[in-house]
């Protein structure tokens, strides 16, 4: 089982992933070895004091009357085979009975000892000779004490072995443990191996590749899950971001050729001021529109990312609607396009008044602009209820009877710098609706389409209605210098 662990699972960070697990357990067997010392401490004492009043009653036994004669001669040839001494003191008079080999310090130090000392494995400083004794003491209703001490050697020996025999399972279950928590620690990495060694095959893989989702456990199948969601949403972005720059490269062909045949123009008029003035007004036109496309491109990337800054208050959509219609009035009527405004009650939205205005010019010059000849645009804003949340909400509706939008690009007209084929005609850069899109979910609101070829577009801005209490609060999301958005 040990024969698993290779070099890098001895190395130190495995160690230090490791400390706690094999503390645990070592810490577990430490306390059941103290225990077993513990308890096997106590039933040797309880064995050794039973020896010894076992022997003690045995050499009573043996006299005729030690408690009616306790100035009888001592008689240490008698005391049973383990029995150091025996001693009574009745009446402040003593008799000390000791076996053999015990005499001179050791003997001094039995006479000396306290009566009532009692205690298993006692040693007398005086008496080391003796070695340990278990002494035993008991006491008479007639005054006598008897104190009776036996070699306490075998059963100290014994519990001597006792510790060395926990001591060396305690060593042998660290040196078992250690091993076992580095190999629990690379089991449990285990997992982090596999999905290294699975996301390095999908990095040699084709680029449509993704981790399995199924059957690595339910762990791993929700991390593979997640991991293949950042994936697509990277792919995804590296789509968006080749498209869009193929879109500006297009996009920026034509102004930039402008330029330069302009300016090409401009150094051979020679002394022609009519015409280098000309040509001066015409680079700063195509200039002005390259700025207007950055801009815009800035301005879409900072809502989308949350760092516009939105100077929320109260917002009068009756007053925000009519001047933007105002706005473009000659340009409808320019088309035969009648512009219709209807708000249902007096309506506020929680909005920046300036970005919204942006929002309804983009929308009604998309309604105009793809229109048809002698056609309507129909505005109606009314309250709504956000579905769930209950919260109150505002509703408008830019309605038209124009080209309509296919059903295949309605995914894609929120697409930055994205122009369907009909819309080609027109001018405009394909950000006019990526920006509606971004700063209505900036102010925490959403943007829908119902549309049909040639049937007419239907385009649905929800916004937070203004409450009394709101507070106004700044929300950084970007910075917009413009004040009018049109022709995006």
């Amino acid at each position: 089982m040990f024969s698993r662990l290779v070099r890098e699972d001895w190395s130190l960070a495995r160690c230090r992933k490791a400390l706690p697990l094999f503390l645990l357990p070592l810490a577990g067997c430490l306390g059941l070895a103290l225990l077993f010392v513990a308890l096997g401490r106590q039933h040797l004492q309880e064995v050794e004091r039973g020896e010894a009043e076992r022997l003690l009653d045995g050499y009573l036994a043996m006299q005729r009357s030690p408690l009616s004669h306790p100035g009888a001669p001592p008689q240490g040839e008698h005391l049973p085979l383990g029995l150091i001494f025996v001693r009574v003191v009745h009446e402040g008079e003593q008799l000390l009975v000791v076996g053999q080999g015990v005499g001179g310090d050791s003997f001094r130090a039995l006479m000396e000892m306290p009566i009532e000392r009692a205690g298993v494995w006692l040693t007398l400083p005086a008496a080391e000779a003796a070695g340990p004794l278990t002494v035993v003491v008991r006491r008479y209703d007639n005054g006598v004490t008897i104190q009776a001490g036996k070699d306490g050697r075998p059963g100290e020996r014994l519990y001597r072995r006792f510790q060395l025999g926990a001591a060396l399972l305690s060593l042998f279950c660290a040196a078992l443990l250690w091993p076992l928590a580095l190999l629990f620690v690379k089991r449990s990495l285990a997992p982090l191996a596999d999905s290294r060694a699975e996301i390095d095959r999908l990095r040699r893989s084709p680029s449509t590749a993704l981790l399995p989702e199924q059957g690595n456990g339910p762990e791993l199948d929700g991390l593979y899950a997640v991991v293949n969601g950042l994936i697509r949403h990277n792919r995804q972005l590296v789509t968006e971001m080749q498209q869009s720059l193929d879109n500006v490269a297009h996009d920026l062909r034509t102004p930039m050729t402008r330029l330069r045949s302009v300016a090409e123009y401009g150094l051979q008029a020679d002394n022609d001021a009519q015409r280098l003035r000309e040509a001066l007004s015409d680079c700063l036109e195509e200039s002005e529109r390259v700025l207007a496309m950055l801009r815009i491109m800035m301005s879409v990337a900072e809502a989308e990312s949350g760092t516009m800054r939105l100077e929320r208050g109260r917002c009068d959509l009756a007053e925000s609607l009519a001047q933007v219609v105002t706005l473009y009035e000659y340009v409808a009527e320019e088309r035969g396009i009648a512009v219709e405004l209807s708000v249902e009650e007096p309506l506020c939205a929680w909005a920046d008044a300036t970005r919204l205005a942006q929002v309804w010019a983009n929308l009604l010059d998309n309604a105009i602009k793809y229109g048809r000849d002698g056609g309507w645009v129909k505005i109606v804003a009314s309250a709504a209820v956000a579905e769930g949340s209950g919260a109150g909400e505002v509703e408008v509706r830019f309605v038209d009877n124009g080209m309509g939008i296919s059903e295949n690009e309605q995914g894609r007209i929120w697409e930055r710098l994205y122009r369907g084929d009909r819309s080609r005609s027109q001018k405009g850069l394909g950000l006019g609706l990526s920006y509606v899109k971004a700063v209505v979910e900036a102010h925490g609101g959403r943007v829908a389409v119902q549309s049909g070829l040639h049937q007419g577009s239907t385009f649905i801005v929800r916004l937070p209605r203004f409450q009394e209490k709101m507070q106004e609060k700044s929300q950084t999301s970007g910075e917009w210098s413009e004040s009018r958005t049109s022709g995006m």
